[in-house]
This record gives C-alpha cells, sequence and structure tokens, in this order.
C-alpha cells in the first residue's frame, strides 16, 4: 500500500539516523545494544538490555500508579536508543521535563509556540510516568506517549501514519498524526506527535468566526476519522488541541498571544488521542454499525447520548460519537444561536433522540459549510458572549429558545421532538438497580 509512512529497519542506537524532518512517519523497532564483550573471557561477556516497564502493560502502569521515580530512570535508559531515529528526550530532573527554548516555524501538522521575548530558558512541564517530551532535528516539540503493542489503539497509530494527507498543510484533515511509532523489544512502543495546546478554554472565542474554526475543525476531523472507520468514542475538549501552544502560563503577554490566534486564519483544532478508539472494517455501514451497549461507557460521560438509557442491547457507536460533538456544541454555543440561527437546526440534527434520524459526521460538515458559507464578513466578526449552558444538554427547548420566533416557527419541523412518553417511563424505572436488571434480561431474552 502506497501510504506514506517510513518504514525503518531495526535500529539498535548506531549507524546513520533517520530523521523526522519530513512530513512523514517513521515507523521501526529497536533492539537491545550489543552486549560488552571487551573482557577476554566469554563468561565475563556482559548483557545489556533496555528497561521494562514495571507493569507488563502501559495500561496497568496508569491503573496503578507507578511511583514517579521509578520511571525516570526508564526514559534515560532509552534515550540514545531512539536518538538514532532523530529525535531526543528533553532534559528530565526534579520530575519535569524540561523543554528548550523557541522553536522555528513549521507547516501543519507542527504548531506555534508562544514566544517570551528571547525565551532562552527551558520551560518545565510535570512528568507522568507514561508521557515524555523530546525534540526532532529541525527543533520542533514533540509529545511522546507510551502505548501498548498490539491494541486497537496501536493499530490506529500505525494506519494514521499511512495517511499521507494527515502531513500536509493544505489539506490538512484536523486529526493530529503521529511522526514516529518506535516499537520497544517488549510489549509497548514509544508514539511521537506534535506537540499542540490543550489548555485553552472555549467560551474565550469572542467572535462567531472563532466559534465557526472550532466547529469547522472538529467536524472535519470527525468526518475523517469515520470515513476511514474509526471511532473515537471519548469525544471531549480535553481531547482536542490546537494549533497554538504556551509552556510558561505565567509569562506577560501569553493571553494576549493566544487569544491574537484564536482570530487569525492560522488557528486549527485537532481530535487526538485514540486509547479508547476502535477501527471497524472499511464496508461497516456509519448508519447501520452497532456495537454491544456496554461499550457505551467507554470514556468521559458528559456528553454522552441516551442511546442506552432503555437497557438496549446495541448501540451506533458512529451516531453516538456525533451527538457528544453535537452536546459539546450545545454546551459552549448555545449563545452563538442568535447571531447564527442555522446552528440550532444543526445541534438538533446532530443530537437525535433516535440515532438513525441524526446526521452522519460528513453531513454534519457539509452541513455547517453551508451555513458558514452563506454569512457575511460582517457577521462572522461579529461579537458573542459565549457561556456553559448545562441544562440545555438534557433540555433542548433551552438552544432553541435562543431563536427569534420567526425563524422558530419557519423551522419547526427541524424542532427536536419531544422524548417518547414510553422512553420516559423505562428511564424512569431503571434509575433502580434491580428493575434495571429485568429490563435489560427482557430485552435481552426477546432481543428487542
Amino acid at each position: 500500500m502506497d501510504n506514506g509512512a517510513v518504514s525503518v529497519p531495526t535500529h539498535s542506537g548506531g549507524g546513520p539516523a533517520k530523521s523526522l524532518d519530513s512530513l512523514s512517519c517513521i515507523i521501526a523497532e529497536l533492539e537491545h545494544p550489543p552486549d560488552d564483550t571487551s573482557s577476554p573471557y566469554p563468561r565475563l561477556h556482559k548483557k545489556t538490555r533496555l528497561p521494562q516497564l514495571f507493569t507488563d502493560t502501559v495500561l496497568e502502569m496508569r491503573s496503578w500508579g507507578v511511583i514517579v521515580n521509578m520511571m525516570i530512570p526508564f526514559w534515560d535508559e532509552y534515550q540514545s536508543s531512539v536518538a538514532a531515529f532523530g529525535f531526543q528526550f528533553c532534559d528530565l530532573r526534579d520530575s519535569h521535563w524540561w523543554v528548550p527554548g523557541p522553536t522555528p516555524a513549521a507547516p501543519t501538522p507542527y504548531a506555534i509556540r508562544c514566544s517570551h521575548g528571547s525565551g532562552a530558558q527551558p520551560s518545565p512541564i510535570r512528568f507522568l510516568p507514561n508521557f515524555g517530551c523530546a525534540r526532532n532535528t529541525r527543533q520542533q516539540d514533540l509529545f511522546i506517549k507510551l502505548i501498548d503493542k498490539g491494541t486497537a489503539e496501536d493499530q490506529i497509530y500505525r494506519y494514521l501514519a499511512g495517511c499521507k494527507v494527515l502531513y500536509h498543510s493544505s489539506a490538512f484533515p484536523c486529526v493530529l498524526p503521529p511522526t514516529a511509532i518506535i516499537g520497544s523489544p517488549y510489549k509497548f512502543a514509544f508514539v511521537a506527535m506534535p506537540m499542540w495546546g490543550t489548555r485553552f478554554d472555549i467560551t474565550e472565542f469572542n467572535t462567531l468566526r472563532e466559534v465557526f474554526a472550532f466547529i469547522r475543525c472538529t467536524l472535519t476531523g470527525l468526518s475523517f476519522l469515520h470515513d476511514h472507520r474509526i471511532v473515537h468514542r471519548d469525544i471531549h475538549e480535553t481531547n482536542i488541541a490546537v494549533n497554538w501552544y504556551c509552556l510558561d502560563v505565567q509569562q506577560e503577554g501569553c493571553s494576549e498571544r493566544r487569544h491574537a490566534h484564536y482570530r487569525s486564519s492560522d488557528a486549527l483544532y485537532a481530535l487526538f488521542d485514540f486509547d479508547l478508539a476502535l477501527q471497524l472494517p472499511p464496508s461497516t455501514s456509519l448508519k447501520e454499525c452497532r456495537r454491544p451497549a456496554y461499550e457505551a461507557l467507554y470514556g468521559k460521560a458528559d456528553y454522552h447520548p441516551f442511546d442506552t438509557a432503555q437497557c438496549e442491547r446495541h448501540y451506533n457507536p458512529f451516531a453516538y460519537d456525533v451527538a457528544c460533538l453535537g452536546y459539546l456544541f450545545i454546551y459552549h454555543f448555545t449563545e452563538a444561536i442568535p447571531v447564527a440561527p442555522l446552528l440550532a437546526i444543526l445541534f438538533s440534527r446532530m443530537t437525535m433522540h433516535v440515532s438513525d434520524d441524526r446526521f452522519t459526521a460528513a453531513e454534519a460538515l457539509a452541513f455547517f459549510r453551508g451555513i458558514e458559507t452563506g454569512l457575511p464578513p460582517d457577521v462572522l466578526d461579529s461579537s458573542v458572549a459565549l457561556k456553559r449552558v448545562y441544562k440545555a444538554l438534557f433540555d433542548p427547548e433551552i438552544y432553541w429558545s435562543r431563536l427569534s420566533p420567526e425563524d422558530s416557527n419557519k423551522w419547526q419541523s427541524y424542532r427536536p421532538p419531544p422524548l417518547p412518553w414510553t422512553d420516559r417511563i423505562i428511564r424512569w424505572l431503571t434509575t433502580t438497580d434491580p428493575i434495571w436488571r429485568v429490563v435489560a434480561f427482557v430485552r435481552r431474552s426477546l432481543h428487542i
């Protein structure tokens, strides 16, 4: 398959280095360094081995909470081995990664780092056992994640490494790609990704143009994933990154530079983090796909729809992703509806009670593009005063009420329908565990 990935032979640290300079992804496997044979007596030769994790898997390490100091020597021991592939871990001391000064400009998928005057001093990032910081040979900041080999996450990163469009700035599909996947001699691998910003507040957007950039990018990213039959299963603002980051929020002027980036045409947002994601066969129908209902519990529950609240046996994970993103929009952007009324229809069609009636991600993106192209520049530059509207997640009448009476009447057919009384009763009954078990047993027995 012509996938654009750079497949590198196994490498133990010697020989010419492969670089992350080109906009593609290196895929390689580490080997143990050669044994120390300096002694003339073979029995005294020392075997040199790269360190293992303190647990069998990365998942267990995250679950058990490995002591930070136990993992610092682990990262140090892999320093020289990964350097052969064109990137070097940052300094690790005092329980922090110390990321060097400014980075040169680079095309997407690399992000823009905030500058602080000369920027000569390194900036600290708190150390977490399964995450690291590094730089490539062009001094671009990288984020390193430990993942388990052979998992769905590993498969998805390797698949994304073969998607050329992720490495072309002119058609970037708003999904953060890997720039290197380096397998260890054990059951884990290092995944390097461009460092983007994750600490941003959506309610800081001041204009409709900023809101629309966020909606466009996230719908583009979700549409791309679904086109490749990847279900994210953890749609949340903490899994959305912006292509601007600052490693020292205390510096004067950072807030102004951040807002200036939000307002600029360079602002991009991308979906990332695939530890709960799943890739299904290419022939899978986006409308008819069904997965076991218990999988709907995966991920952060803030924006989960009620697709399994009536003890359903199955659910559609693609429609579930769309609804999660729709509820995220409702939570943050309800107050933007008076300026762009058609957003109410978009939100409604993304979060319909019946999952089969929802937009697919591609349909939602196409509908949104129609909204965006239909608005003049002065409207896009209109000010918006965003605030989080929690109750709108449970009562669509709240965001629908932001429409003018004329628009509300004109678009009555798009108004979210009330929840059927049967669903209301079942949801009320199943709030207690014994009745939930009975209803689930009946549905399972009758295959309904």
